[in-house]
């Protein structure tokens, strides 16, 4: 009878529609590792805005749900030391104390019960991937369909075939484990999805930061087909960019492995997946853009001119295996100040190639600013890149804050000087 807790984050202050990132977690109760890092990624984003520039747009400017406990019951049974997956509906499944429940992630409505295979779902109410006695039977997976369908626009029409539009926006991701691996839609078939490509761009990105190999999960080879799943579900009703991370190597993994090798690359995966909400099935084949700076650290007094440098690579993905991502040149570099360049009416300025022209995957880019006209306080700069297919891929920030100039006095040879 556990409410599933869940948290909105976003700056309220900045007005406007904004993409939608929703991330849910532990829907099988056994996955320790899947609601710590929910939690650290939300506290992680609150702590660090105002401190660290991606995290201050990120909340400014998209909208972000985390739901670390989607099986809260469950949960509890898993915290008594049991490796309990499903959720716990004892009205099935006889007496048998340690086999009853249902798995959530076989009871979403969309394609319930509609493939055949070992771990696709189970009439057996008794089997560990039980579906329930119908589709979306459990309270868990009616509230987290409920919501879902509130946060998101329906993107995809009725059919299998059906493709969400390329400039759909939103994100969903799932976290379980363990068997580290990046899925996409579909579980249900071998078939490929209708924006398969897409997805698998965007996976591969994100095993580009995790390490981890990135697949279809129903093709042949990935890992095993799955009905009733809540990825399918996000992407086959509604065209949501939808996908599973199997993090770790256990169920109760332990800490001292959580915090050195799953925490850091998953977080940073996560932060990359907000940032291509906006545009999940294009930006992600666009360049990322990397190690920002500024010629001048800390205050910036009133009228210098500071030299901006990124970096701009078309290559940074990782599938483990499964095939290999096409890249592309790099086509252009440009930044803009205080909202990001996708926005409607956003002033941007082109940054000059480092080398004096843009010819390769990776290339560095400067730009020339002249803050004679900027205001004292903080400022953010985001910076994107176009590849040759005229793909801007997702932006990264900087800050930039503008303050008086400050006189240290001395005194040098019995004369007071003021020196800055």
């Amino acid at each position: 009878g556990y409410k599933i807790p869940g948290v909105v984050l976003t700056n309220q202050a900045t007005p406007g529609s904004k993409p939608v990132f929703f991330l849910m977690a532990a829907i099988h109760a056994r996955e320790y590792t899947t609601a710590e890092t929910a939690m650290r990624f939300a506290e992680r984003l609150v702590r660090s805005y105002g401190v660290d520039a991606d995290a201050t747009w990120l909340l400014d400017y998209t909208e972000i749900h985390v739901v670390p406990q989607a099986n809260p019951d469950g949960r509890k049974r898993a915290e008594g030391g049991l490796l309990w997956r499903k959720n716990t509906n004892n009205d099935l499944c006889g007496f048998d104390p340690m086999s009853y429940g249902v798995d959530l992630n076989r009871n979403s409505s969309f394609k319930w019960g509609q493939c055949t295979g070992v771990n696709c779902s189970s009439a057996d109410a008794c089997s560990i991937v039980y579906r329930g006695a119908g589709a979306a039977s459990e309270p868990e997976v009616q509230a987290l369909e409920a919501y879902m369908r509130t946060i998101f626009s329906d993107a995809r029409g009725p059919l299998n075939s059906d493709a969400a539009p390329a400039d759909a926006s939103g994100l969903m991701i799932s976290l379980h484990s363990y068997f580290p691996k990046i899925l996409f839609p579909w579980g249900w078939t071998q078939t490929p999805a209708p924006n398969g490509v897409a997805l698998q761009t965007l996976a591969r990105k994100f095993g580009y930061y995790t390490g981890y190999p990135a697949c279809q999960s129903g093709a042949p080879g990935c890992i095993y087909m799955t009905d009733g799943t809540t990825d399918d579900f996000a992407y086959g009703e509604l065209g949501v960019a939808a996908f599973t991370f199997e993090l770790g190597n256990a169920f109760f993994e332990p800490c001292a492995t959580f915090e050195s090798s799953i925490i850091t690359p998953t977080l940073a995966s996560l932060t990359y997946a907000a940032k291509a909400a906006i545009l999940p099935y294009r930006a992600p084949s666009g360049p990322e853009v990397i190690d920002v700076s500024l010629s001048i650290s800390g205050v910036i007094a009133p009228g210098q001119i500071v030299t901006l440098t990124a970096t701009a690579d078309d290559s940074r993905f990782y599938s483990g295996g499964y095939g290999v991502e096409p890249v592309q040149p790099i086509q252009a570099m440009r930044y803009s100040v205080g909202q990001p360049g996708w926005i409607t009416g956003t002033v941007t300025t082109p940054m000059t190639p480092t080398d004096g022209a843009f010819t390769t995957p990776v290339e560095s880019a400067f730009a020339l600013i002249d803050t004679q006209s900027w205001a004292k306080g903080q400022h953010i700069i985001f910076v994107d890149a176009q590849d040759a297919d005229n793909v801007w891929g997702a932006p990264t920030a900087i800050f930039l804050t503008i303050g008086e100039r400050r006189y240290l006095p001395f005194v040098l040879g019995g004369e007071r000087l003021d020196d800055e």
